[in-house]
């Protein structure tokens, strides 16, 4: 008689990732656009200094408008939590505002689950991401196959016309 056990799958992790700016801590101003075939994401940007405060870290300046625009986006989450909550929360345990991309997604391979009770052989997901946004009031969170991330600058106007330029292009 052939025994099978399943294997645990490898934990979660977090990643911070360095993509030259995070989002501000005070007004992160997050703004969702997601049609059909798009996945867009503003929010304040600050971006370190070379002067370094008396606390261990660099200074932070404004850097402007992130516009991240994500590819073949799956599934986002946006709202709670905040960063009151963050503490309570293993996964947003010890994290504060930035940008960060979960490894060994449980998100993931339960999308591929689902997946499978219409299509039983849907390989376990390898391209796609999760990604993690942490802001003031609330944080972001998707799976997507990668992201883009522009710092736009001049007014708001300016973000939302090229979000319209690209949604139209569509």
């Amino acid at each position: 008689m052939l025994v099978r056990y399943a294997t645990m799958p490898e934990p979660e992790t977090i990643s911070e990732l360095d993509l030259g700016c995070r989002p501000e801590a005070a007004v992160s101003g997050a703004v969702l656009v997601q049609t059909e075939h798009s996945t867009f994401l503003t929010f304040n940007a600050m971006r370190p200094t070379d002067r370094m405060s008396p606390y261990g870290g660099p200074y932070m300046e404004d850097a402007g408008v992130a516009l991240v625009e994500f590819k073949m986006c799956a599934i986002t989450k946006f709202g709670y939590p905040n960063d009151e909550a963050w503490s309570g929360i293993p996964r947003t345990r010890g994290l504060s505002y930035g940008i960060f991309e979960v490894k060994n997604s449980e998100w993931i391979r339960e999308l591929t689950s689902l997946n499978r009770h219409s299509f039983p052989n849907t390989p376990d997901d390898v391209r796609s991401r999760h990604f993690l946004f942490l802001f003031h009031d609330s944080s972001f969170e998707c799976i997507a196959d990668e992201m883009t991330l522009e710092l736009v600058p001049g007014p708001y106007a300016n973000v939302f016309a090229r979000i319209t330029e690209r949604v139209l292009a569509e």
